[in-house]
């Protein structure tokens, strides 16, 4: 990427430690167009963040040197391949820096469900050097996007309609809904984006595909998913788990992103901690339930400590 050194406006001197949530997200609304020449798709979706995220600690060095990323317990995660060290070097290639980064993230969302936890790992890592070496929102959301399509999102303030690959962001208002969530821990259900988006192109194919439509107000008759049908055309095993929600008093049940993940709207926490503890008394085999909330705002960044001042800009929150 070409160095956007115009963008920076102040660097950090010290040795910097960062912390930040980086929440999950659900796709409350995902409608999704003809592939495009670029191979990805127009897509028209409201997405939310949640309370349910991964904590991610980011530490720049003094000194030049390499990208490191530990994702303890998750052997399979650290390393370079990782979404949030792709992100830390994507930044510095943007901005021509040279100091050495290392990503620590406590994993909390699960992996590979539909719920953009790559994704907002790699938003969280692009906060917190944003915070050491201010940039331009804009030439950040470059950055970022230059990652993964949903990154501009974890990178806004809150819940956004989003559109063209998911870098049109549009603010939404939308009322905190109580969720279960209901994750199947089989790897054979795991789903990856762009099997998900090839099965419903297939699905489609000789068929005309309806407009997108346009951002609206959020109402609950708007929950739906586009690629829901081809993902379970493939994994017929996600169909009971909608049913289990619906049973359990879902007013909507829908499949988040790309899926497995599926999860239900419930009229209150008190009805969706009834029906969790329900589906967990089932104790259907390898099945993750998981409460969580949309929140209206992305996490802070808590202020760096450098060692070399201890009247730092610590006292500002970005």
């Amino acid at each position: 990427m070409a160095r956007d050194s115009e963008t920076a406006t102040a660097v950090v001197q010290g040795a910097v430690r960062l912390v930040t949530l980086a929440p999950a997200k659900v796709n409350l609304v995902l409608r999704v167009g003809p592939a495009r020449a670029d191979g990805y798709h127009e897509i028209l979706s409201l997405m939310a963040p949640l309370d349910l995220g991964d904590r991610v600690e980011v530490r720049v060095s003094t000194r030049d040197g390499p990208i490191t990323c530990a994702v303890p317990g998750f052997p399979e995660l650290d390393g370079d391949a990782n979404l949030a060290a792709r992100a830390a070097r994507a930044f510095r290639e943007a901005l021509g820096l040279s100091r050495g980064v290392a990503i620590r993230i406590e994993k909390r969302t699960p992996v590979t469900a539909g719920l953009g936890g790559g994704s907002s790992d790699a938003a969280a890592v692009l906060r917190c050097l944003a915070r050491a070496f201010p940039v331009a929102p804009a030439a950040l959301a470059r950055i970022g996007l230059s990652v993964g399509s949903d990154v501009p999102f974890f990178l806004g303030k809150g819940p956004a309609w989003a559109g063209g690959r998911g870098e049109r962001l549009r603010p939404a208002s939308v009322p905190p809904l109580d969720l279960v969530l209901l994750y199947p821990e089989d790897p054979r259900l795991a789903i990856r984006a762009g099997d998900a988006y090839r099965w419903l192109d297939r699905a489609r194919d000789g068929t005309a595909i309806r407009p997108l439509g346009r951002a609206h107000p959020f109402r609950a008759s708007l929950v739906g998913n586009d690629l829901q049908g081809a993902c379970v055309a493939q994994h017929p095993a996600l169909l009971p788990l909608l049913g289990l929600l619906v049973g359990q008093g879902a007013t909507a049940a829908i499949m988040s992103g790309s899926g497995p993940t599926v999860f239900g709207v419930f009229p209150s926490r008190r009805a969706a901690r009834g029906a969790a503890r329900a589906i967990e008394a089932q104790r259907a085999p390898r099945l993750r339930v998981l409460l969580a909330r949309t929140v209206g705002r992305q996490p802070r960044v808590t202020p760096w400590r450098s060692p070399r001042s201890a009247s730092s800009r610590s006292t500002k929150r970005s």
